[in-house]
């Protein structure tokens, strides 16, 4: 039947993807990034998503989530210029793995909506209030996903473009300028070696590398949510973080901060074709999350073996209720139900002050 493929083995499919999109293998990966194949670990065992292998690495020291820790993750906005319409199903994806990890540890779990750093680096055309009623937009949307999670708890949404947020990150950011020199964050998001003619991070670049890095610490997270004692903060972000990860850890033992930070990684979203990031890919190799069905069907079609196999291990089946709809094709249906969802929230945006309460009201309940 169309659609139907064979579940890889959890070791098997991180391997295909990673070397088509690096063109390297997993094993350089893992050594580049100084991490350890989660599949060998035997405290994630029963986790989804590992035993699927899209939870792909671990820092080597690595503590799963308890009841004392936070899961941290936020998804990037790439090239999206405030539009609904330019959303990737990789930010769905990226949203997906701290909320099935905090739901399956029980923990609570934090998302940035990177809002202001958007503001911070975009084109200026793009009016602030544009990324702000984005913002509000993203924010509706993630809360429906988590909604979708059995078992899960509402997130706590931290929007960093709202004042005392961005206020907090900038001035923990102006904090560790000193142990973050310039040449040091480069290639702080670049795992290949980059080209000799590569152009170094802008200021604003930096600024916006600095304040991603502090929303790992635990002091910063504790401020964000209150003064509430934070010392573990796990975080489920892709491969491409990594590096930003590692360098927090390193500002912490620099200042000899208290706490602990660890990392599951999971695999970046594949282009339609495989042969590159969705993150940097162009249109016609991008799955938009508005985009009608015929040019998502269109693209699923040409899509290889290890990528549907990447986009059926994202989305687990109690969440895909309608996959009967589209003729047993998971894929499809799992691209149907986020442009449902993200349809629904853009007809009717939420209130302009939900996140503030959303961020309290959340964290408590996920603590109880």
């Amino acid at each position: 039947m169309p659609g139907q493929t064979t579940a890889p083995k959890s070791d098997q499919l991180p391997d295909r993807l990673l070397r088509d999109i690096y063109r390297r293998p997993s094993s350089w990966l893992l050594d580049e990034l100084r991490l350890v194949p989660a599949s060998e670990r035997q405290d994630l065992i029963g986790y989804g998503p590992a035993a699927a292998g899209v939870a792909f690495a671990t820092n080597s020291h690595f503590t799963p989530p308890s009841g004392g820790s936070v899961v941290v993750g936020g998804a990037c906005l790439t090239n999206c210029t405030a539009q609904l319409e330019r959303l990737r199903a990789e930010f769905v994806a990226d949203t997906l793995q701290p909320l099935l990890l905090a739901a399956w540890a029980r923990v609570p779990c934090v998302l940035f909506l990177p809002i202001g750093e958007e503001i911070i680096v975009s084109d200026p055309s793009i009016s602030p209030s544009a990324w702000q009623d984005f913002g509000q937009c993203l924010e509706g949307f993630v809360n429906r996903i988590a909604a979708a999670i059995p078992d899960g708890r509402p997130p706590v949404l931290v929007r960093t473009d709202k004042k005392p947020v961005f206020t907090t990150l900038d001035s923990a950011a102006d904090a560790i300028t000193g142990l973050t020199p310039a040449e040091d964050l480069e290639e702080l998001y670049t795992i290949r070696p980059s080209k000799s003619s590569r152009k170094p991070p802008s200021p604003a670049r930096l600024r916006q590398y600095r304040r991603s890095i502090v929303t790992y610490l635990p002091t910063v997270v504790s401020d964000l949510l209150g003064g509430t004692s934070v010392e573990h903060v796990v975080v489920a972000e892709n491969l491409h973080q990594a590096k930003a990860i590692s360098t927090a850890r390193a500002v912490m033992a620099a200042t000899g901060a208290r706490g602990h930070i660890d990392h599951l990684a999971h695999v970046p979203s594949p282009s339609v074709s495989g042969t590159g990031r969705m993150a940097r890919a162009e249109d016609h190799s991008t799955v938009f999350c508005l985009e009608g069905a015929e040019a998502k069907a269109e693209k699923v079609r040409r899509m290889p073996v290890s990528v549907r196999q990447f986009w059926e291990s994202v989305w687990p089946d109690p969440l895909l209720p309608g996959t009967a709809a589209h003729g047993g094709d998971r894929v499809r249906a799992a691209f149907a139900e986020w442009h449902r969802l993200l349809n629904e929230i853009s007809s009717a945006p939420p209130a302009r002050d939900a996140s503030s309460q959303t961020r309290h009201s959340a964290y408590q309940g996920a603590t109880r």
